[in-house]
């Protein structure tokens, strides 16, 4: 099984984006499948094996270890028969594509990485409430800073602006533990607030507190406008969570050091694409949240999921 791994470069990316945009890399990707650049509805969401050149070895959508296996050996039966001019990579100009989300990724602001889960419930096992899933949630420098009050000593404090706490409770504070689900609309959010008090300053090192509430409900109605998201499912759903963290803002440098947050509370209802299918408000999920400064690996440049509809103005957008 190893030496098999060891014949296949692994990525992944979002395939949606993939059948439906006009980038040039969604373009390619759509060619190279169906012979057809045009759009494509539904979702081919699965396993994809290509040859450096974009050429199609083999296709299957399954999470059945055997069946992936299978297609594995399928690939590389193909792409052994491939001539050696057919092994040669794709020209870059054309697949490279014109837009990618983490083209904005603030690489001097703050850059978290969530990890939500299920959390222990009683009477349910593992095997009921094991999933979990990852994110990232972005802020520039500028809204970095706005972590903190503008006079940094002890026993002062901030409140988050609106807009950012608002972005936590509508892209982040979200139950995709089992699945997909969509973004709130800003009228869905009944609560969300981050209150922020400097605890110590120890020369460059200011250590901050960090407490929230969020509370979100949404009646089902889709609200966003014209995004791709209006495409996705949309059902009466709810958070309810509160937040802790510290953090440590380094003074000269302007920008964190480190950055540790739980969000923790019950989640309800969805979009039938997160698995939550008898999750009601009477009987909701306990779930958990937790954001942590990220470190300088090339898997935490992946954009948020929600990225798209963060409204920012520092975010370069696909017809920029």
């Amino acid at each position: 099984m190893i030496d098999k791994v060891k014949a296949f470069v692994p990525a992944t990316d979002e395939v949606w984006r993939l059948q439906r945009h006009q980038d040039r890399e969604c373009r390619f990707f759509r060619q190279k499948v169906r012979g057809n650049p045009a759009p494509i509805g539904g979702s081919w969401q699965g396993l994809y094996i290509f040859a450096p050149d974009g050429t199609l070895l083999a296709r299957r959508n399954t999470l059945n270890p055997d069946a992936a296996m299978e297609l594995m050996d399928s690939g590389l039966e193909k792409w052994s028969s491939l001539a050696k001019e057919e092994r040669k990579a794709a020209d870059p100009a054309d697949y490279l594509p014109e837009h990618r989300w983490e083209n904005s990724m603030p690489s001097d602001g703050l850059v978290l990485r969530s990890t939500l889960r299920d959390l222990p419930q009683k009477g349910i096992g593992p095997e009921g409430r094991g999933r979990w899933n990852r994110d990232h949630a972005w802020f520039n420098r500028d809204e970095a800073r706005s972590w903190l009050p503008k006079e940094i000593s002890v026993r002062q404090k901030q409140t988050l602006p609106e807009v950012l706490a608002l972005r936590l409770a509508r892209f982040h504070v979200v139950d995709n533990v089992s699945g997909q689900e969509g973004p709130y609309a800003k009228a869905d959010i009944l609560h969300a607030e981050v209150e922020i008090e400097v605890t110590a300053v120890d020369g460059n090192d200011a250590t901050i507190q960090i407490s929230g509430l969020f509370r979100c409900k949404s009646d089902g109605v889709y609200k966003l406008g014209e995004t791709d998201w209006r495409h996705f499912p949309s059902r009466t759903r709810g958070v309810d969570a509160t937040l802790r963290g510290e953090a440590t803002w380094n003074i000269e440098q302007g920008r964190f050091s480190a950055f540790r947050a739980a969000a923790h509370g019950k989640a309800w209802g969805g979009s039938g694409l997160n698995g939550r299918r008898g999750v009601t408000k009477e009987k909701p999920a306990a779930i958990g949240w937790y954001f942590e400064l990220v470190d300088d690996d090339p898997r935490d440049r992946l954009a948020p999921a929600f990225i798209d509809v963060y409204n920012a103005d520092w975010i370069i957008q696909p017809d920029a």
